[in-house]
């Protein structure tokens, strides 16, 4: 009854106008009358997860200035999708293409300084693209026009970052990322780069899962509605970013402290998280059977 009485004032001025180009697959206010997509609402909010724990580890544990601008990139990005799923407006559309974007040229900008003494570039880079984004969409561009410009953004920015992404581990944790090339790499690798290489596979595989569901949703998105595969999309991408922000405080503590890059694994070691270099870790057994296994002991004696 409260539901039909506040939609019956609001709904001809908010929530029942659908105008974007591009509907996703769900059905809209199915469930509720407030929420057009619920599901791929909620799941938006994985992004926001994502990005509010890499802030909070920013922090909490004094990163630089670089990771909380990065991090809040994705809680953006996040914030918009779950408003645009909930109003299918085009205007929301637009935003949530903006923010994607950003948070892509963000992962960037942070690779490409990895090894940088200073933490402005990247914060300043991401800053400026940001009030470039704003501008553009306050120019009032046909919505068709930034719906593709973003898309091929988007592409350019990921195969870049993917290159920067392979770069960094193999040149910081002497690895390969997926496969091995015409390189000599680390037979004996320490614990934690085997780690930190895991946490950036996690993230191609994770992100590379998300593009073949998006793309099947838009293949046979009538056959597929009742799995709400956009909903899986959205945990996807924000796994893909959750692993990346902890792959790129990680690699950067490492190289800062001079010392193996210090990780904590939860949920059966399917979850990674950063953690301070000067804090122990569950990690240290692992270091420590590497080291006794390069000295060529195999076992300890009792005493």
């Amino acid at each position: 009854m409260l539901e039909s009485a506040v939609f019956g004032i609001m709904g001809d001025a908010l929530w029942d106008r659908v105008d974007v180009l591009a509907d996703p697959c769900e059905s809209n206010f199915a469930v509720t009358k407030f929420v057009a997509e619920p599901f791929n609402f909620l799941s938006a909010f994985g992004l926001i997860l994502a990005g509010c724990n890499a802030m909070h580890q920013s922090r909490k544990y004094n990163f630089e200035t670089r990771f909380m601008v990065l991090g809040f990139s994705v809680v953006v990005m996040g914030a918009s999708s779950a408003f645009f799923h909930a109003t299918l407006y085009q205007r929301a559309k637009s935003w949530e293409e903006m923010a994607i974007v950003w948070a892509a040229f963000g992962w960037i900008c942070v690779l490409s300084q990895m090894n940088s003494p200073t933490n402005q570039t990247p914060c300043v880079a991401m800053v400026l693209s940001l009030g470039g984004g704003l501008w553009i969409l306050q120019m009032g561009f046909d919505p068709q026009i930034i719906l593709m410009g973003s898309r091929i953004f988007l592409n350019l920015y990921c195969a870049i970052g993917v290159y920067l992404l392979n770069d960094c581990v193999e040149k910081y944790c002497n690895l390969p990322l997926l496969l091995r090339r015409n390189k000599e790499y680390n037979f004996n690798p320490h614990p934690s780069m085997l780690k930190l290489q895991l946490m950036a596979r996690w993230q191609v595989a994770c992100a590379a899962t998300a593009a073949l569901v998006w793309i099947l949703e838009v293949s046979f998105c009538g056959s597929l509605k009742n799995f709400q595969p956009h909903a899986l999309y959205h945990l996807l991408i924000g796994l893909s970013c959750h692993y990346g922000l902890q792959f790129a405080m990680a690699l950067r503590q490492s190289i800062l402290h001079k010392a193996p890059p210090a990780t904590s694994w939860s949920l059966g070691g399917l979850l990674g998280c950063v953690v301070p270099t000067e804090v122990p870790s569950r990690a240290m057994g692992a270091q420590l059977r590497w080291l006794l296994k390069i000295a060529g002991v195999d076992h300890l004696d009792n005493v």
